[in-house]
């Protein structure tokens, strides 16, 4: 491939990725891809983009699928077709999305970022586009797509979700005034920031106490993004959480799971007769590990974890998280507070897991953006969750 043609290869794959950036979280159960058709004679001369398409926030119709609906496709001229991620090629609920580009009759070249990791598709796809004639090339922009598909490459990979810590903090480091109390940690801005971070996740997973006690809703409250809460989940062991809760009285709008270790049938059948969905783990297999597992069974790739201090605990215990959102309000607590992890010290931030990437101000609030050391590390199938 010339120099002129990977610049120009370049600047609509970095069309494709900056528009992908503004949907992730938005197309579970499957991952969001974006799709630029661009027409140009048969030199690849006086190109221009002619058809856009992005999975649809259902899932389905996927980006390649969109954009191939909407064309309207000129004889003579030369059509290529950008992805930020390999077409799939596996039969699903509907025809392949490399079925579509072959049998349009009109797509002389596919540019894609990176493989898919799905065992059905990695490298099958792009094998099927050149048996039939299809110029093929990939790995443009590769670094770049496999940043924003971190958690999509975790699931297919390691069977886990990317996990997101978000904790809001004083500036001694507690999370509320005292145990068992809700408190106020930060501003409005802040909370209006909160708010999109969990419009562009999957699943948003707290402890049973955290629910008792905040009786938090969970979802996308700003102007537009209500639709984009991300699916609920509780860890309740003795599935014993009451149904008068805040959190339970919209199931039938945003998805809400349980995962318990009860199996009583009687008890699950409460909670499933009021749109709750309940998951068993036997109480042997009830750890992080396995809960992480079920989760991306179901096709979570990206996981905001939000409470309570147990929770974060393990977490950070078992070194099972890849970045953590430091929110600090401008004031401090002072002695009585409740810590931000279970920990004699509250000295957490000083163990040297994680680099900092990145600060942002928010009046007087601040965040912090932390990396986890260890992105790829194995899962630890401990138990660490106490009775939560």
């Amino acid at each position: 491939m010339n120099g002129p043609q990977t610049d120009i290869d370049k600047t609509y794959i970095n069309v494709a990725l900056f528009t992908l950036k503004q949907i992730v979280g938005r197309t579970f159960p499957n991952p969001p891809v974006v799709c630029v058709i661009v027409e140009s004679s048969y030199t690849l001369t006086d190109h221009k983009i002619v058809s856009f398409g992005l999975t649809s926030f259902t899932g389905r119709p996927h980006a390649e699928a969109n954009a191939i609906e909407s064309i309207n496709y000129k004889k003579n001229k030369f059509y290529t077709l950008y992805s930020t991620l390999e077409p799939c090629s596996h039969q699903g609920r509907s025809e392949s999305c490399v079925s579509k580009i072959i049998s349009s009759g009109f797509i002389n070249r596919v540019i894609f970022c990176t493989l898919d990791p799905d065992k059905r598709v990695n490298g099958k796809g792009k094998k099927k586009l050149i048996d039939n004639n299809v110029i093929v090339d990939h790995g443009i922009m590769k670094n770049s797509a496999s940043k924003i598909y971190e958690g999509y490459f975790l699931n297919r990979k390691k069977k886990r979700p990317k996990v997101i810590l978000k904790l809001a903090i004083s500036m001694d480091g507690f999370i509320s005034f005292k145990e068992n109390i809700r408190s106020k940690i930060t501003n409005r801005m802040t909370n209006q920031y909160s708010q999109i971070i969990r419009s562009e996740v999957d699943g948003i997973l707290v402890g049973s106490n955290t629910v008792k006690v905040d009786n938090c809703i969970l979802n996308c409250r700003s102007p537009g993004l209500k639709k984009f809460s991300p699916v609920r989940i509780i860890l309740n062991r003795s599935l014993d959480l009451c149904l008068n809760l805040k959190i339970f009285k919209d199931c039938s709008k945003q998805r809400t799971i349980i995962i318990t270790q009860n199996k009583d049938l009687e008890k699950h059948r409460k909670y499933l007769n009021r749109n709750i969905e309940v998951r068993y783990i036997t109480p042997k297999k009830y750890n992080l590990r396995n809960i992480l597992e079920d989760l991306s069974s179901i096709g979570i790739c990206n996981l905001l974890v939000e409470g309570g201090a147990k929770i974060f605990s393990s977490f950070i215990k078992e070194n099972l998280f890849d970045e953590i959102f430091l929110f600090r309000g401008n004031f401090f607590i002072g002695d009585g507070g409740l810590n931000a992890v279970n920990s004699e010290k509250n000295n957490f931030l000083s163990k040297k897991k994680f680099s900092i990437r990145e600060s942002i101000r928010f009046g007087n609030d601040s965040l912090e953006i932390l990396d986890s050391l260890k992105k790829n590390n194995q899962l630890d199938s401990k138990n660490v969750f106490g009775n939560n």
